[in-house]
């Protein structure tokens, strides 16, 4: 120490300015670690805060809740920066200083403690603080303890050792990303407490002490989470934990905010909330025994109500009673029906609006094992009843019927992947009707009350009939229409057999072949066919509305029929096309060169005069478009068959980006050019705009911009740079499409004016993405799969091209559902407009024109 004071003497004498800068650097130093530090044997007076670092969210101080009672001052922690002030956390809730000085210390021991101020006069003792950690420790030789605030809120002690104390260990009524939920309070590792951990309202706005309500975990281990009254009165109840949401909460699937559960030996069940964007979001127990979820609005930067509970009356714990279900009306006030097989337990109490008493069996059950023909009745929609018992040796749905059905204390039972096998006594509790979600319950009936055996037979028997009815009227349908057709093709061949017998015989066969080298089957060669045009008309009935399939920016498609009787789709081109000679050699090249189920198959082609033709396989169920936005047909498409479409859509790029010796970028990826085959199997077809990559080529840029607006990426849009990501951009508007249900073109008009991509972003950004869903699939789909695909599409629509994932990336995020994603950043370009083919516009022209662009930014939470 001493050589230290030479040194520093001997630098002052020698430069006095560098021992300014020092002792200047030294204080800014001090500072910046006091900014949220306060260090044992220190304390914080009701004049200083500590601020968390780096980001300063969060601030510790002393400040009065009540601005009539202004010397009455609490020690708390709140987010800085917000107005009005929101407080998270605080310490003496039930003991208010009210002296001018109260301050915080860090005693030697590593204790927090709140001081009053007051001092010790004539030998008399100080007064006890007003709280205190209540943990204390000698600190670890030759080190010391320090109280830290950090950006998640938590305010700890920390030594060499570890973290003594932490606030998040005894919460108030506030839950924060990172925090626990358990049944007693996590501690430091090999240490946990025995405190029971509740998050407990404030008395009232203004008086942070403890009030009536009090949320916490069963203590018995189901996993459920429940609001207390009073101490021991249940007030509301979440439901079993079903892996994804609580079963009293299913329209808010809380793994979206980052809701996990877990239990081990050290904690027990409990959950951990980590927040899963950089949204500011808490969890808070209000006064009024209300459970609710606060979000910052980032235009205002205010709190927002993203949802609550208690909603209705019939979210009040047992509001009917025992055995009966609670309906909540549109004014939210509950109506109480008994089970089937029960009547109200006193029928006085029940028409007067008492439900308390509940419901009881009428009749009772048989109770004979393998004899009494009890059975089970479904009850959709239904918040499970409290009081469960998990039976771990039951394995499957059949096995817990059976131990139901064979025990006489069982009421009902449920069985799914996530929960296992559940079962209930005969007294079954707290029940309400769901508005939606698929949980069912299955309720135990004696025999008499089980639907009869007859009618259930006579209901399948006409169903059936009625199935059967509609499949013989179609099959007439459709045999009718045929008829028609070759009808109208035997007229018009019969009024054209002159002049077709004075043509070569030749003409009415393939003309010519084209041979090409096969880049699948390394340089194997083949040949496609060439057909004469007036064979292609003789197939389409001289292109005949009656066979016109549609119309696209290539020209019209029509169905034909070739002499044995196959089916083709055949693309004419039109004369006044803005899309050329060019594109039709390319598609002819491309796709008879590119095999791949995924891909629509190239039968032949026909160059004939000003004719250019393309013959393609047939697909009888058209494209994707026609069932995607098409209300008759939507229902068609639940999300099994939604989600084979995604992924084969997947497949197909995959081969054209990677598997095929040149890579190739379509361009002009949309619903309309996915066609359909019987199967319903994807196949991306018109490859007019595609262009090949050679190995060492990542990417293109071109004076001449076709495709269509809402699936092209920015990159391209605006600059004319495309590449394979350009593709990803077009497949993940292609996935919000087929999860929607809507055009990409149709949120053109939506508030804001965003595009498809932006407004899914800030659904998915504010816990909104289930919304997104279309509503013909919401109840039957997996909701974690379908939001997983909105993530994956999310990342696909990213502004900047390197930031997307590539194909094959996406493949492995659709296939694997433990592979982590990353979040995807927040779109900045919303693009509006109308179909283009830019293609009209001159090739020596250096400029284009994309229509109208608009720049929205859009903040995270």
């Amino acid at each position: 120490m001493r050589g230290g004071v030479f040194r520093l003497s001997s630098m002052a004498s020698s430069s006095p300015r560098l021992l300014a800068v020092l002792l200047a650097w030294l204080c800014v130093a001090a500072a910046a670690e006091a900014a949220d530090t306060l260090r044992q044997g220190k304390s914080l007076s009701a004049a200083d805060t500590l601020v968390s670092s780096p980001d300063g969210v969060f601030e510790v101080g002393f400040f009065p809740p009540d601005l009539k009672q202004p010397s009455r001052l609490y020690l708390g922690v709140w987010y800085r920066g917000i107005t009005p002030r929101t407080v998270v956390w605080v310490a003496n809730r039930a003991a208010p200083a009210t002296s001018a000085a109260p301050s915080l210390a860090l005693t030697d021991a590593g204790e927090l403690q709140v001081l009053d101020g007051a001092t010790a006069a004539n030998g008399t003792a100080a007064p006890p603080p007003l709280w205190s950690s209540n943990v204390s420790r000698a600190a670890p030789r030759g080190g010391y303890y320090s109280a830290v605030i950090m950006d998640s809120g938590s305010l700890q002690v920390r030594s060499d050792d570890g973290v003594l104390w932490d606030s998040f260990w005894h919460p108030t009524d506030t839950i924060l990303s990172g925090m626990q939920i358990a049944v007693r309070s996590p501690g430091p590792p090999g240490r946990g407490t025995a405190e029971r951990m509740l998050f407990t309202s404030w008395a009232s706005e203004t008086d942070p002490a403890p009030g009536r309500y009090a949320l916490g975990l069963d203590p018995s281990g189901s996993g459920q989470a429940y609001i207390w009254r009073d101490g021991n009165d249940i007030y509301w109840r979440s439901g079993q934990w079903t892996g994804v949401n609580f079963i009293g909460i299913p329209w808010r699937p809380l793994y979206l905010s980052g809701y996990t559960y877990s239990n081990d030996r050290d904690l027990g069940p409990h959950y951990t909330y980590t927040a899963t964007n950089s949204s500011l979001q808490r969890f808070v127990v209000l006064p009024n025994g209300t459970d609710i979820c606060y979000m910052v609005k980032n235009s205002s930067q205010q709190w927002e109500t993203v949802w609550f509970q208690p909603s209705n009356e019939c979210e009040y714990y047992a509001a009917c009673g025992p055995n009966a279900q609670c309906t909540a009306g549109q004014d939210g006030k509950a109506k109480c029906t008994c089970l089937k097989g029960f009547q109200p337990k006193s029928w006085g109490q029940w028409t007067a609006g008492n439900w308390s008493e509940g419901c009881t069996r009428n009749p009772p059950l048989g109770c004979q094992v393998n004899q009494s023909g009890d059975g089970f009745l479904p009850i959709g929609n239904i918040k499970w009843p409290d009081l469960s018992y998990w039976m771990s040796t039951v394995a499957d749905e059949p096995g817990c019927k059976n131990a139901c059905l064979n025990n006489c204390s069982c009421g009902a039972y449920v069985h799914t992947t996530t929960t296992g096998c559940l079962v209930w006594g005969n007294e079954l509790i707290d029940m309400h009707e769901l508005s939606t979600g698929a949980y069912t319950l299955n309720l135990k009936l004696p025999a008499s009350e089980l639907p009869r055996e007859h009618l259930a037979v006579w209901k399948i028997a006409t169903i059936i009939s009625a199935v059967v009815i509609f499949i013989l009227v179609a099959c007439l349908v459709l045999w009718w229409k045929r008829g028609k057709n070759i009808k109208v093709h035997r007229s018009w061949r019969s009024r054209h057999s002159s002049t077709w017998s004075q043509q070569n015989s030749a003409m009415l066969d393939i003309s010519q072949s084209i041979r090409f080298d096969d880049e699948v089957e390394d340089g194997k060669s083949h040949e496609l066919k060439v057909y004469s045009l007036d064979r292609i008309k003789a197939a389409t009935c001289n292109f005949s509305d009656s066979n016109k399939l549609g119309e696209g920016g290539f020209g019209p498609v029509y169905m034909g029929t070739l002499p044995g009787g196959e089916e083709v789709a055949v693309k004419r081109l039109c004369r006044n096309s803005g899309q050329g000679l060019e594109e039709f050699k390319n598609e002819v090249i491309l796709i008879a060169k590119l095999q791949h189920r995924n891909l629509v198959r190239l039968l032949g082609c026909c160059i004939q005069r000003d004719e250019k033709i393309l013959v393609y396989e047939y697909m009888p169920n058209k494209s994707l478009d026609a069932f995607l936005f098409n209300p008759e047909k939507q229902g068609l498409l639940d999300w099994s068959k939604r989600f084979d479409i995604i992924e084969g859509i997947a497949r197909g790029l995959l081969y054209l980006h990677r598997d095929s010796r040149l890579r190739v970028v379509h361009r002009d990826l949309k619903a309309s050019n996915i066609l359909l085959d019987a199967d319903m199997n994807p196949k991306i077809s018109d490859f007019g705009m595609a262009r090949m990559f050679g190995g060492d080529q990542n990417q293109f840029n071109t004076n001449r911009v076709v495709g269509t607006f809402g699936y092209m990426s920015p990159e391209y849009a605006m600059e004319g740079i495309f590449s394979v990501k350009s593709d990803v951009y077009s497949f993940g508007v292609l996935i919000l499409e087929i999860i929607t249900g809507k055009r990409a073109v149709s949120f053109h008009y939506h508030q804001d004016s965003l595009n498809i991509a932006g407004y899914a972003w800030r659904q998915w950004n504010e816990d909104r993405a289930t919304e997104l869903i279309d509503p013909l699939i919401r109840t039957s789909c997996s909701v974690r799969q379908v939001l997983r695909c909105v993530h994956i599409a999310l990342l696909c629509v990213q502004d900047h091209a390197d930031e997307r994932p590539d194909i094959p990336t996406v493949i492995k995020m659709l296939s694997n559902d433990s592979m982590s994603l990353p979040n995807p950043r927040p779109p900045t370009l919303m693009l509006r407009g109308r179909e283009i083919e830019s293609s009209r516009s001159s090739e020596k022209d250096q400029s284009h024109s994309i229509g109208t662009v608009s720049m929205t930014q859009l903040h995270g939470r």
